[in-house]
């Protein structure tokens, strides 16, 4: 979907196949054409690429073995083995859509750049002022809201134009769930061919978030064994730590499925997507205020802490 259809390589959902207006709503190209639907780079992405038609039953018992034969004699309506496939098209340059995103990337890189620059030149003179050296502001306990956010614009800016990836948590938990949804539903289509598992970047990314948050820890001799949180928790709920568990799991499990529904978390869609200008991100955000302040109002009633 992000190079065939977002970007206009070569897009299906207008063609006039019947097969590819009914499954190119997804990266579902794998489960016909073969390849690799996760791989960022297109020679990667089209090795191993067969001609779906060449055995069109195969190529629908893949997603659909009780009617296979049922399926592919509807998209190519006529009888099976006789069926002739429809001359490849051409391969075509790039629109120039794909070029002006990646002409966006870098502009907003710049843009970031330019508004650390700024946020420096604002707050050097409350840093001058400390007089603090690096080592004392990495073992601070907190930093600055503003300074933190530079930097994780600047962190997103990078992702974006050196890597084409946009920092992303949930996929994370969904590729590593697929081991056990392929293990307890060896038949599914969801997990044999939308969400199928793997050690993806989005793995390495939550690795990299824990790894830094224990060395933050670490630096601010924060780093110990402990239930949290618990400041606000036990005082109104309680000590009972299986409550606290099961209470912590089933608010991930709601929000992994928000995530799902919205298209995305608060790092790839709020953050990435508010970076690109994304008008989804910008309604996830007020979605995720809107929501959270009258549920934590509802939650921690009665405290005035």
């Amino acid at each position: 979907m992000t190079c065939h259809e977002t970007q206009g390589l070569r897009p299906v959902l207008q063609s006039a196949q019947p097969w590819h207006l009914d499954h190119g709503f997804g990266d579902l190209c794998a489960s016909c054409h073969a390849g690799d639907p996760a791989a960022s780079a297109k020679d990667l992405a089209h090795l191993g690429l067969q001609d779906p038609l060449a055995d069109p039953v195969s190529s629908c018992a893949a997603c659909h073995p009780r009617d296979a034969s049922a399926r592919a004699e509807r998209y190519l309506a006529v009888a099976i083995g006789t069926a002739t496939p429809p001359p490849t098209p051409p391969t075509t340059s790039p629109p120039p859509r794909a070029t002006t995103s990646s002409t966006a990337d870098r502009a907003l890189a710049v843009l970031a750049a330019l508004l650390t620059v700024a946020l420096y030149f604002v707050t050097r003179r409350a840093v001058a002022a400390e007089r603090r050296s690096l080592l004392t502001w990495l073992r601070a306990k907190t930093w600055s809201p503003y300074g933190a956010g530079a930097l994780l614009g600047l962190v997103v800016a990078f992702s974006e134009v050196v890597y084409g990836r946009p920092l992303a948590a949930s996929g994370a938990f969904d590729k590593l769930a697929a081991y056990v949804g392929r293990w307890l539903f060896p038949s599914s289509q969801y997990y044999g061919h939308l969400m199928t598992p793997g050690i993806t970047w989005q793995v390495w990314l939550v690795v990299g978030v824990l790894a830094g948050s224990f060395a933050s820890s670490k630096l601010s001799a924060e780093a110990r064994w402990r239930w949290l949180p618990d400041a606000q928790w036990q005082p109104r709920f309680g000590a009972s730590r299986k409550l606290r568990l099961f209470i912590a799991f089933l608010g991930a499990v709601l929000v992994q499925v928000g995530a799902g529904i919205a298209g995305g978390c608060t790092s790839g869609l709020a953050i990435s997507g508010g970076a690109a200008l994304a008008p989804a991100a910008f309604l996830f955000m007020a979605g995720m205020f809107a929501g959270g302040i009258p549920t934590a109002w509802f939650w921690y009633r009665g405290r005035a802490d």
